[in-house]
């Protein structure tokens, strides 16, 4: 008899039956794999829940490729080619014996012989999933009859085009998968969990790389502002009284002449913005960095460019020495890492300082009374950081694959103070902003007001309603600051007039969205006691096996001796 798999599917209720599936069904598709690794017994029945997919549509792919190609329908293709996708559907064998023509060839054709991807509504939308599934990519990719029935749709989206271009030059599998990513982080931290290798990368600046440039901010009229190391950086001296600003907002006066004499400033203001180069264009690059310097001159005394030792012109040891992560109190000289900046979802975060120009009796004692800003050189540094890269890919992946409460998990991973800082990074990015920021921003216990302002603003300066559903179960976990200015945001985008009305379906919405929350967090952990126990009844029947062969061999060789007893 040949073996078989129950199946369980998201919102299945607990009286329904499984959808029972023979093994030679399974064999296509590798998310199986390990469900099915090792021999079966006879009759023996084993058990796997699939989340991501509904039972309509898992009786739909979970068959022979003949029958998959025939229970297509208009409106269940997308969510089909998605669970084809996450199933990982082996596309490069042929299952049906005595065929040469694969499940992705079948599919074209219907999809052609119907014509529906004239609907342009479908066309869109299978155009929306190109970058993310890569079985859709490859059915668009290797048909040229797919190619030219979205024709009309892809002109509308030269998004599309962009970056399926920046994948031709790449190669198509760019992404590792999320496990490869995770199993790899934990490898090079030495950690022995995900979580732990999150916040091994994110809480030390060990694990970076440098790079180093000079440059003369202020020379050939440039006015303070140049490009080093793929970031315009702007530098202007501050005028007395020296006051730092807290934001780009730059005083009137702020002194940018190349010709001005270094006495007239105060103190300095740097700026690191990253260019955004060709290849960094995509949502799909992502970056880590921290750009440094010291801003200095040449000793007046010295000899030739080589010898003259530089004379420090702030009194910090480096721009942004101040601007320190400090992981506990503010005033504590425990652990801190350096100020960052990301690039996530096509938005890239710039970084800015201000430190005191050392006293003004030191300059006319050290000679450099006459000295003019155009003399002023800076020695930049950045650092990037390959691994948070990688987790930032790993989060990037997340929200893609809607597995948003690995967002919170990943911020709980990291020491408060430094999972705060990236919050103003996710408030901007370009897309799935409110799903990162929220679930990003639930996540941290006692988020500071600074961080509530910022996320209150970014709801109400750009709010994405196709993200709401998404969302609804964590509001209620959100500082109420937050969730009035959601609540806020949502009512403006839906244009409600009656207030009474609206309030009623929005706490029905929320109390709905908690409890199948709740449910699904039940339903997870019964599953995963459920699978502990399988692997527990394995351990002991394995036990028993081994008691049994080695009372037999002892039977067989005459030996009298007491059998240890297997608990």
């Amino acid at each position: 008899m040949e073996p078989s798999v129950s199946v369980r599917f998201a919102g299945d209720a607990e009286g329904d039956a499984p959808l029972v599936v023979k093994e030679g069904i399974l064999l296509p598709f590798r998310y199986f794999t390990q469900v099915m690794d090792g021999e079966f017994q006879e009759g023996q029945e084993r058990q796997v829940s699939i989340e991501k997919i509904s039972r309509p549509i898992g009786e739909v792919v979970l068959q022979q490729e003949v029958d998959i190609v025939d229970s297509l329908t208009r409106d269940n293709l997308l969510d089909a080619m998605v669970a084809l996708d996450y199933l990982q559907f082996d596309t490069d064998q042929i299952f049906t014996t005595g065929s040469n023509k694969s499940l992705l060839w079948r599919i074209h054709r219907k999809v052609v012989g119907e014509g529906w991807l004239a609907d342009h509504q479908l066309a869109s939308k299978l155009l929306d999933t190109i970058a993310r599934y890569p079985f859709i990519a490859r059915f668009i990719h290797r048909h040229t009859d797919i190619c030219a029935a979205l024709r009309q749709s892809l002109r509308k989206r030269p998004d599309v085009i962009r970056e399926q271009w920046r994948r031709r030059e790449m190669g198509e599998d760019t992404d590792a998968t999320k496990a490869a990513l995770a199993k790899f982080m934990t490898s090079v931290t030495n950690t022995a969990s995900l979580s732990a290798a999150q916040a091994a990368v994110f809480e030390s600046d060990e694990f970076s790389s440098s790079s180093t440039a000079t440059v003369r901010p202020f020379a050939d009229e440039r006015g303070g502002a140049i490009t080093c190391m793929g970031f315009s950086v702007e530098v202007v001296g501050l005028p007395p009284p020296y006051a730092p600003p807290t934001s780009s907002d730059l005083p009137a006066n702020a002194i940018r002449d190349g010709d001005a004499k270094l006495t007239e400033v105060a103190g300095w203001y740097v700026k690191f913005h990253p260019v955004v180069g060709r290849r960094a264009e995509g949502e799909s690059f992502v970056s880590c960095y921290a750009p440094d310097g010291c801003l200095e001159v040449a000793h007046p005394h010295g000899d030739s460019d080589a010898t003259r030792p530089a004379i420090q012109l702030h009194e910090s040891p480096t721009l942004m020495a101040s601007r320190k992560i400090r992981m506990g109190k503010v005033t504590s000289t425990g652990a801190s890492v350096s100020e960052f900046g990301i690039k996530l979802m096509g938005r890239v975060s710039w970084l800015f300082c201000s430190a005191r120009v050392i006293g003004a009796d030191a300059l006319p004692q050290q000679g450099l009374g006459d000295i003019r800003l155009k003399d002023v050189v800076l020695q930049m540094t950045v650092r990037y950081f390959p691994l948070r890269v990688l987790a930032l890919h790993y989060l990037r992946m997340c929200v893609i694959d809607g597995c948003y409460e690995e967002i919170s998990r990943m911020a709980k991973s990291i020491h408060r103070e430094v999972a705060e800082y990236p919050v103003s990074n996710l408030a901007v990015v370009q897309r799935h902003r409110l799903p990162l920021m929220l679930y990003w921003a639930a996540a941290i216990e006692g988020l500071s007001q600074y961080r509530v302002d910022q996320v209150s603003s970014a709801l109400e300066s750009d709010f994405d309603i196709k993200g709401v559903a998404a969302v609804l179960p964590v509001v209620p976990l959100l500082p109420s600051a937050i969730q009035t200015a959601f609540k806020k945001a949502l009512k403006k985008a839906v244009d409600a007039q009656d207030d009474g009305a609206f309030d009623k379906l929005y706490k029905q919405l929320i109390t709905c969205n908690k409890k199948c929350a709740q449910e699904a967090a039940e339903r997870r952990r019964l599953e995963a006691e459920i699978e502990r126990l399988r692997e527990e009844i394995a351990t002991l029947k394995s036990r028993e096996s081994v008691w049994w062969l080695t009372h037999w061999l002892t039977h067989l060789c005459g030996c009298r001796r007491r059998l240890p007893t297997i608990c």
